[in-house]
């Protein structure tokens, strides 16, 4: 009897383990979609999806922002942003990791033209902050830098 309280034990364990990473990749899939989402819509000179998806409680901190910025700072940048349909990217996922109802997205972007259309190389690290909201996920907090310049390995 002992034995097969084990083996049940075991396998509940694995299929909560299953049932965890499933979660996981799932979050993982809807919020780098978002993710690429905002940079698809910043390509052609917006930011609505950026706010329409963002939480009530949001602060993000820009690389050009001497401070982090609220919402209302977000809502600038969009207003900011129209007419710019020019910028070129690609993004990179880098690391995701998700803790009941928050998850945090790492990821690269490798900007090659501007808003404005002037070329450019520059390289971001961009970490979000996601919450679940019902069904959907808001993004509540955001931090982008330059990627600095590091010893070789």
């Amino acid at each position: 009897m002992r034995y097969l309280a084990v083996a049940l034990a075991a396998v509940l364990a694995a299929s909560a383990v299953h049932a965890e990473d499933a979660a996981k990749e799932k979050a993982k899939a809807e919020i780098w979609a978002k993710e690429q989402a905002i940079y698809n819509e910043r390509a052609t000179g917006g930011l609505s999806y950026y706010v329409n998806n963002a939480s009530p409680h949001y602060v993000g901190w820009p690389p050009s922002a001497p401070k982090p910025l609220a919402l209302t700072g977000l809502r600038t940048d969009a207003q900011r942003m129209t007419g710019l349909n020019k910028e070129k990217l690609t993004m990179q996922l880098m690391d995701f990791t998700l803790h009941g109802d928050t998850a945090v997205i790492y990821y690269l972007n490798h900007r090659t033209m501007r808003p404005d259309g002037t070329p450019t190389d520059e390289k971001f690290e961009n970490i979000h902050v996601w919450v679940r909201a019902g069904n959907d996920w808001q993004i509540v907090g955001a931090m982008s830098r330059l990627e600095p310049k590091r010893a070789a390995q």
